[in-house]
């Protein structure tokens, strides 16, 4: 029958071990130390070259408080007896008995390669022999430091060199019982609280991966790779790598590291070469990749792939932040808005008006032609930032439908299509999409009666409009647009003016993979909506200006005047009327207005009056370019 201390003993020992086995990955060595002692200082002429022996048992430190230069350090216990002789001529010898608590530096600068510096600080009892007769001294204490030099024969077994310098105090007079240098050999026993399990990776995501962005990912992180390392020893020279199939381009590097000790971990970004396939996403889910990781295991080259998956949203999520990200849904070669842009501003070229902005006319057509295919904004909030879904501008194309922000970079996509420069102002309540007029503030002078309306950027004149107002045609968006901006600018609100030329260097476009027809506008329809939109804008814009340069060539005529009305009535589609009046401009001998006459003349197919008016402008100046582009014109469309 086995004792009840018996058993107290071994349901302590069971807990102790089970204790044990639920600890973290700790490394613990026990190193056994033979050793040749050679006496220093005062007790050099008493004893003989000695001999020795410790045993250490270490708990590896820096498994748990880890430090990023990959160094080790360990505390621990120790047990040693040393032995010497007296000296020659004497007959004796001293043993000396130590037990203490030590302290160790270590670290592997190559990967078979151990060094390390330790030392420790304790008790001793020492007996000495002098002839027959023992003489036990008083307990002291003793202290040594020393180091190491060693080779890895496997992660469990290490042998070294070892050496240092040993005092042991002698209580009895105040001063060394015993000191001197050793030497000797150190064979190390790696144990271990947990198995070797190879390596071990977590993928961190803050936030999911939005198709939208996914060229971006090659050099911003779409999340963080935690490496750990359960091999039976530390790694080096770590290469990371992502692939995941049809989702991704081509295998990218994550990135390099140069050391991860055994039992601890690193981290990286996770980049990723995402191909067009992430587009295919129409709802939110997950993709399978492939983490490869390749390192140097004690000189031997290793690579493990290790599978993660990848939270992806749907395409057409949005996180509002950055307003610029918006230009990648704008891509100006998309199928679909670009075969609408080309054929509208076909139709615009072939029905172009004389004197008027070409950027202004075709951006005209274009919103225009999207209304008479039947696209219209959808009803609801306006609040932009309330709007976490995007379509691309083919699939509102396709869908006939969309918010402010959908019809808007739509509109956008288009011009830009077209070769006409657009911009967007996000703001709370509306979307505002812009494009440039590419003319300077001067030059909109003779456009609009109140340039207040519009936006000057470095000189550049922009139009402003409001996709809140989007079903009710171009003339009313633009004065919306104009209105909503002025009173931004009264009350000083932010604004964000994103050119897309611009925002492209940071956020490439994305073409998604929709198939969608382009819409076609019903030509006679576009053309009397057309026709309406630059009725209001002469009635609003041109119309005030010629009655008020009217009024003032009555009390005050003049050629350059006369020259101004007549190009006014040209913009207002009344080319009848302006004949008369750069007529009036040549008789005061403007030469402008002898061109514009003869230019009228060349339109109407009247190439002996525009002969006339030509010669007659080259007449006071031989060097005129305008007057010989026009003689240049009429004989092109002669024949001759």
């Amino acid at each position: 029958m086995i004792s009840r201390q018996y058993k107290a003993i071994f349901f302590l020992l069971f807990l102790a071990f089970g204790r044990f086995a639920r600890l973290p990955a700790l490394d613990f060595t026990l190193r056994p130390r033979p050793f040749l002692l050679i006496p220093q200082g005062e007790v050099a002429d008493l004893y003989a070259m000695g001999y020795g022996g410790d045993l250490l048992f270490d708990l590896d430190v820096s498994s748990i408080l880890t430090n990023p230069w990959g160094l080790g350090y360990s505390l621990g216990l120790e047990g040693a007896f040393i032995y010497a002789d007296l000296a020659q001529g004497a007959e004796g010898d001293i043993q000396i008995y130590s037990a203490g608590a030590g302290a160790r530096l270590f670290g592997y600068p190559l990967s078979r390669l151990a060094l390390s510096l330790d030392g420790a600080f304790g008790l001793s009892q020492a007996i000495q022999h002098y002839g027959h007769q023992e003489d036990g001294s008083a307990a002291s204490w003793y202290w040594r430091a020393g180091a190491e030099a060693g080779f890895r024969f496997a992660p469990f077994f290490t042998f070294a060199l070892n050496g240092g310098y040993r005092y042991y105090h002698n209580e009895r007079r105040d001063g060394a019982l015993y000191q001197g240098l050793y030497a000797g050999l150190t064979f190390q026993f790696t144990l271990s609280t947990k198995k070797a399990a190879g390596l071990r990776l977590e993928l961190i995501q803050e936030e999911p991966v939005y198709p939208l962005f996914l060229s971006l990912y090659q050099r911003n992180g779409a999340g963080t790779l935690r490496i750990s390392n359960y091999e039976t020893a530390e790694i080096r020279n770590v290469r990371v790598s992502f692939r995941a199939g049809q989702y991704t381009s081509s295998e990218i590097s994550c990135g390099n590291i140069g050391f991860i000790g055994r039992g601890r971990h690193a981290e990286l970004p996770l980049y990723a070469d995402f191909s067009p396939a992430l587009l295919n996403f129409t709802e939110d889910g997950r993709i399978l990749g492939e983490v490869v990781i390749r390192y140097t295991f004690l000189g031997s080259e290793r690579t493990a792939v290790i599978s993660s998956t990848v939270r992806v949203v749907n395409r057409n999520a949005y996180r509002w932040g950055d307003n610029a990200s918006l230009a990648a849904f704008v891509s100006p070669t998309a199928p679909a808005p670009l075969e609408y842009a080309k054929y509208v501003v076909g139709l615009a070229r072939s029905k172009r008006r004389t004197g008027l902005n070409q950027n202004m006319q075709f951006s005209l057509w274009l919103y225009e032609g999207l209304l008479t295919a039947g696209l219209r904004q959808s009803a609801g909030s306006n609040r932009v930032t309330d709007i976490d879904s995007i379509q691309f501008p083919s699939e509102t194309l396709a869908f006939r439908s969309g918010n402010a922000v959908d019809i808007g970079l739509l509109y956008a996509n288009t011009l830009e299509s077209s070769g006409i420069p657009a911009a967007i102002i996000p703001l709370e309540d509306d979307f505002m999409v812009l494009y440039s007029l590419g003319i300077s503030q001067a030059a909109a002078d003779s456009l609009f009666t109140n340039i207040e309306n519009l936006l000057v950027i470095n000189d550049e004149m922009w139009m402003p409009l409001s996709m809140a107002n989007f079903n009710n045609g171009f003339m009313n968006s633009w004065e919306g647009g104009s209105k909503r901006l002025n009173q931004a600018f009264e009350a000083g609100e932010a604004l964000d003016f994103i050119r897309f030329a611009d925002a492209w260097a940071a956020y490439p476009p994305v073409v998604p993979p929709v198939e969608a027809q382009s819409a076609r506008p019903e030509e006679g329809a576009l053309n009397r909506r057309v026709d309406t939109a630059f009725g209001i804008y002469i009635a609003t814009e041109l119309e005030p200006k010629i009655g008020a340069l009217e009024a003032q060539l009555g009390a005050n005529p003049g050629a350059a005047s006369f020259n101004q009305l007549g190009l006014l009535l040209l913009r207002a589609n009344r080319p009848e009327d302006a004949k008369p009046v750069f007529e009036q401009a040549a008789s005061y001998g403007s030469a402008a207005g002898m061109v514009n006459r003869g230019n009228l003349s060349l339109l109407d197919k009247d190439f002996t009056g525009a002969e006339a008016w030509f010669t007659q402008a080259l007449g006071l100046n031989p060097e005129n370019a305008a007057a010989k582009n026009g003689l240049a014109q009429m004989a092109l469309q002669r024949g001759e």
